[in-house]
């Protein structure tokens, strides 16, 4: 499988959220068919472990996409609560992607 590479200018949207009681600034970019597939974060926090972690997994979500694998696969991988919610801020990231694209396949994304 090869990777999409993505065009120089695309749709992005940004929103903070947080995550082990730090903020997060989240980018999510998209493709013309409006599939998410890239991830930027970042915390206020430069040079923290937090700060690197979600820098990381967020490189890391956005090349797993690219390649195409999907957030449900991505998901089923990742450390899982008694619930069976992921635990880590890879799980969130993902939710998030799933909610987006659920609510463009039912027109509610503007």
């Amino acid at each position: 499988m090869s990777r999409k590479h993505l065009p120089n200018r695309r749709p992005a949207e940004n929103c903070d959220i947080w995550f082990q009681g730090m903020e997060v600034q989240v980018s999510f970019g998209w493709t013309d068919d409006e599939r998410i597939t890239e991830v930027f974060a970042s915390t206020r926090k430069v040079g923290t472990s937090v700060d690197t972690m979600v820098r990381d997994t967020a490189v890391l979500i956005s090349i797993s996409l690219q390649y195409g694998v999907t957030p449900p696969i991505l998901e089923r991988s990742l450390t899982m609560d008694e619930t069976g919610q992921a635990e880590g801020f890879a799980g969130v990231i993902l939710k998030m992607i799933r909610e987006r694209e659920a609510e463009v396949r039912s027109g509610v994304a503007a």
